[in-house]
């Protein structure tokens, strides 16, 4: 029979051998590294001029991402690897520059890379990493035309980025709503692009009697939901000024979990917040800017519930 120290020093010999063996297998055909395959999810923006109906009689001459303010709500999710192919069709330098996403400095889209920022008639690619959940944002960043960059930005071009988890792909969006508050040059206070009055409310209900007044409302196109549904705002301070949110009707509202005390979501300049509400009664509900002064002046919206 072997000794048990004979067995021992066999198993010593195996296993050194065996190592050997890997360590030249591994100087002969190297071991790949472990690549994490990435999604390309690719968008095409162009600035343009557009003409923006704010309010009956009043329009807008804007600059604009794909003819609409905001422009295009790019949804992504975590790991994505995200392109924006840009064409400037205005007439003065334009660009993209994002917030959120990560990026290199070639795709800054800012003074700090001019050439990110195409001039009249050009084109550039940009590149990105969504590496976080989120509601982020994209705006121009150029000051040409010996205009501010603000300027540039509140002329129209701006538009939402949302990054959803990764195990929350794809998105339900039905009842999730973009909403940007802005001042436009020329224009004033105002939600997407558009002002309304709770003056011209009274008087349409007034005049056509509360049922008939919904029913108009919701033949224009005003957003309508189910009592009890689940809706999600991602909302935006774009402009220079002290904004907030704030929705009629008494739901609850929640922002990162959290109840809103006050029923008012604040946005200060550049600020971004994700909204929650639950609808737990029918109406017609406002939503306005509760810096009252901006409400009177246009920075109102509204949402049906039945």
């Amino acid at each position: 029979m072997v000794s048990s120290r004979l067995q021992d020093r066999l198993l010593v010999l195996l296993v050194s051998g065996a190592l050997v063996i890997l360590a030249i297998l591994a100087l002969v055909y190297p071991f790949a590294p472990t690549v994490r395959a990435q999604n390309i999810r690719e968008f095409f923006l162009a600035a343009q001029p557009a003409t923006i109906d704010v309010s009956p009689g009043v329009t807008w001459n804007a600059w604009t991402y794909n003819g609409t303010v905001p422009g295009p709500t790019l949804r992504v999710r975590v790991g994505d690897l995200v392109r924006i192919h840009f064409t400037n069709n205005l007439d003065l330098q334009h660009s993209i520059h994002v917030h959120g996403l990560r990026y290199t400095i070639e795709n800054d889209g800012s003074q700090a890379y001019p050439a990110s920022m195409p001039g009249p008639g050009e084109s550039y690619t940009y590149t990105y990493e969504a590496t976080r959940p989120g509601l982020f944002y994209y705006h121009c960043h150029s000051s040409d035309g010996n205009r501010t960059i603000s300027y540039h930005i509140q002329q129209g071009l701006y538009g939402a980025i949302i990054v959803y988890p990764a195990d929350e792909w794809p998105p339900t969006t039905t009842y999730e709503f973009v909403q940007f508050f802005g001042e436009a040059p020329g224009v004033g206070y105002h939600i997407n692009g558009k002002q309304a009055s709770e003056h011209d409310l009274q008087d349409l209900v007034e005049t056509q009697g509360y049922d008939g007044a919904f029913q108009t409302l919701k033949a224009a196109g005003v957003p309508t939901v189910p009592v009890g549904t689940d809706l999600t705002f991602y909302l935006v301070g774009i402009g220079d000024q002290y904004h907030s949110w704030h929705m009629h009707g008494g739901s609850p509202v929640f922002v990162g979990g959290e109840p809103v005390e006050g029923d008012v979501v604040p946005l200060g300049p550049g600020t971004a917040a994700i909204a929650r509400v639950r609808v737990t009664n029918p109406g017609i509900w406002l939503i306005h800017c509760h810096v009252v002064i901006h409400a009177d002046l246009g920075m109102v919206t509204l949402i049906l519930a039945e």
